[in-house]
């Protein structure tokens, strides 16, 4: 395992997965009727699929992110490095979408680019969102504002995607008299955000770590969790930090373009307030919206998060999605 992430490292990691797994089908295909395709994206996958197509073996390959459109995001586009970046390697990601019995993706989203992209049957496409330990989330209500204020929470990695800077902003230009923003978990922004928040002379801001498995824990303190995707990340996906959001049964207020699968699942459920990606103006609006909600409103909107959580996000519910498609390519 390559703990740090980084394209060569990952892409090393992916590789030795690969090796490791043909050499296994090879040694004991006629003993397998199925294989569940889920290694780093691009090569690990791509060296399983083959091995799999030769022994006429069926797969499902799970899409999490989507290469390589992914890396693209890291690199400049100089000197037309975008396109032969896709030259290089969108022909590994085609052959094992093409080859799969079916492929599972964890939004609408995601699985109508990747349809339209690849070439490839819309049908064949699996939607299932990623789901938490539903057992971790058993303990989930709570009494809102007990101490007399509003509580907001960011629980997650503290990232450049993740756009907590957006929020402290959004947070400072709302300027709240009883209100507290908790900001949990670490990230190599965490200590920008920090110098921020002193330079914007706020002590209502504060700053704190999740113990492992300990999400449910420390989210069940909160009144509002606060989610902002930056313009261009949300649109292929649901963050897993919503899933968990949802299933405490909270409010969510969020920034992210309208057509993202999440904003979607925010506004279905009624569960929160959706603005625009990157509005620093529109989000400090939210937090003042939320911060003047009457108790029963809040407890409400965490009530239908919850709901909507136990019948979409949790594992009872997608894990039994996902066993009979595979019950369903193995009896083919």
């Amino acid at each position: 395992m390559f703990s740090k992430s980084s394209f060569w490292g990952r892409m090393r990691e992916s590789i030795s997965f690969g090796n490791a797994s043909v050499k296994y089908i090879k040694k004991h295909h006629d003993e397998i009727s199925f294989i569940y395709n889920d290694g780093w994206h691009l090569f690990g996958l791509y060296q399983v699929a083959k091995t799999c197509v030769k022994y006429r073996i069926p797969y499902i390959v799970p899409i999490q992110d989507i290469y390589p459109e992914s890396l693209l995001t890291k690199l400049p586009n100089r000197l037309g490095i975008h396109r032969l970046v896709k030259a290089l390697l969108g022909w590994i990601d085609r052959y094992y979408i093409r080859h799969a019995a079916a492929v599972r993706t964890i939004s609408e989203s995601m699985a109508d680019y990747l349809s339209k992209t690849r070439g490839v049957s819309r049908d064949k496409f699996l939607v299932i969102a990623n789901w938490q330990k539903d057992e971790d989330f058993i303990d989930w209500k709570t009494t809102y504002r007990k101490n007399g204020k509003t509580v907001f929470m960011f629980v997650g990695n503290n990232n450049r995607q993740a756009n907590v800077e957006l929020m402290i902003r959004s947070y400072h230009k709302a300027d709240l008299r009883n209100a507290e923003y908790r900001i949990m978990g670490g990230g190599n922004e965490k200590l920008a955000c920090q110098k921020l928040v002193k330079e914007l002379g706020h002590t209502d801001i504060v700053f704190g770590d999740v113990p492992v498995g300990a999400v449910a824990k420390v989210q069940k303190e909160a009144d509002v969790m606060v989610l902002a995707l930056k313009t261009g990340t949300g649109t292929q996906g649901v963050p897993s930090k919503l899933t968990a959001y949802m299933m405490s049964g909270k409010p969510v207020i969020a920034s992210m373009e309208s057509e993202a699968d999440a904003a979607k699942m925010i506004i279905k459920a009624e569960a929160g307030l959706v603005t625009p990606a990157d509005d620093e103006t529109a989000l400090a609006e939210s937090f003042r919206k939320m911060a003047l909600l009457n108790v029963n409103t809040l407890l409400s909107m965490g009530n239908n998060s919850r709901k909507y959580a136990e019948m979409h996000l949790s594992r009872e519910s997608n894990l039994q999605l996902l066993t009979t498609k595979i019950k369903d390519i193995i009896r083919q």
